[in-house]
């Protein structure tokens, strides 16, 4: 294939990094988003700023225990109009530099192929987009370069914040094949713990593994992780993002059992407005909800569904449906793992906004 070359632009902190953007008295200080407004004890880290992760505050982590790790953050409420705005201008410019894939909310793949056979360097487009996204609007993000979009995306992850690396193929195995699996992106807890058991710690090993034996265990998403260990995956970008997933979710490991409603209510929000943001972004909207959970750590997955009278992208409707789900079946129930999941996606039409309409002064 041809040798393309791809960034993944990944905004640090976005959600902390918002709000310090809006008010400079936030600014290099730890701050926390999320928190319940009724009792200053409860509640859920939606997210955090790096001052605050210095301290040990991490996302999903209860309130209570990041005041104690944390006692001079600043909490702030989850605005995610204000996410939304930010995340429309900053994709906004990313196509202006070239053809850009909207991964999520605050990460974007970007094509540069055609500019670095231009003449132009990398890292150097890279350092354009870090510092104006930095001078422009005060947001800071990590960069990552590769021939592929995993190459792209672990490079990203490499040095946070404000970080840029650029890896070829050799240069990703040397780095990565040392890492644990945990490490690499789609390895998730379940995941890493089936590997384990059967010898398989590093991404190395798991690059070495037999094709067969990962089919058996995980299916195809054995033969995609085999991939990406070796740094396999697609070069291009989706610029027109015209494949409608048959789902899309999230779910969140807790590091204990949680029977604790008030912070199974936070997570749910927090998923509902992230998914509710993707589908707007995406123009769909959804006709089933479901709430995923594990009662133990290394148990079975169970889900719980309901298919709405009419489609929806509105995030208030899919929470409330989420959590009317969790109180049906799992009330005060102990869990490990818990996620909300949305089904029988559509397309719909939408006027396509203008660069003009985003401005960054």
């Amino acid at each position: 294939m041809d040798e393309r070359t791809i960034l993944l632009v990944d905004i640090n902190s976005m959600f902390a990094s918002c709000h310090q953007s809006v008010n400079p008295s936030l600014r290099n200080k730890p701050v926390i988003v999320g928190g319940s407004m009724t009792d200053k004890r409860k509640g859920m880290v939606i997210a955090c700023s790096y001052e605050a992760k210095a301290k040990g505050v991490y996302t999903t982590q209860t309130v209570y225990e990041a005041r104690k790790l944390c006692p001079d953050a600043i909490f702030v409420s989850r605005d995610h109009r204000l996410y939304n705005e930010f995340s429309a201008k900053i994709m906004e410019f990313l196509r202006l530099v070239g053809p850009t894939e909207v991964a999520s909310i605050d990460e974007a793949y970007v094509d540069v192929t055609d500019r670095v056979q231009d003449g132009l360097h990398p890292t150097g487009i890279a350092r354009y987009i870090q510092r104006t996204l930095w001078e422009k609007i005060h947001i800071p993000c990590s960069i990552g370069i590769g021939p592929t979009t995993i190459i792209a995306k672990q490079a990203s992850e490499v040095k946070k914040p404000m970080g840029i690396v650029q890896m070829g193929t050799k240069q990703y195995q040397t780095y990565f094949h040392p890492q644990p699996l945990h490490e690499l992106y789609g390895c998730g807890l379940a995941t890493t713990e089936k590997l384990n058991k059967q010898g398989i710690h590093t991404i190395g090993d798991l690059a070495k593994a037999d094709l067969s034996i990962l089919r058996v265990l995980l299916g195809k998403r054995g033969e995609l992780l085999h991939d990406y260990a070796l740094g396999i995956s697609r070069n291009t970008v989706d610029t027109m993002r015209e494949h409608i997933d048959k789902s899309i979710g999230k779910e969140t490991t807790f590091r204990e059992d949680i029977s604790d409603s008030s912070v199974v209510f936070e997570v749910a929000k927090q998923m509902s407005e992230r998914l509710a943001a993707r589908l707007q972004q995406k123009g769909n909207r959804i006709r089933t909800v479901s709430i995923v959970y594990k009662t133990e750590r290394t148990g079975r997955a169970h889900t719980k569904s309901v298919t709405l009278p009419t489609p929806t992208s509105d995030a208030e409707q899919i929470y409330l449906t989420a959590i009317r789900l969790y109180q049906d079946h799992l009330y005060e129930v102990p869990i490990r793992l818990f996620g909300v999941r949305l089904a029988n996606i559509e397309e719909i039409s939408f006027d396509q906004l203008t660069f003009e309409d985003f401005d960054f002064t």
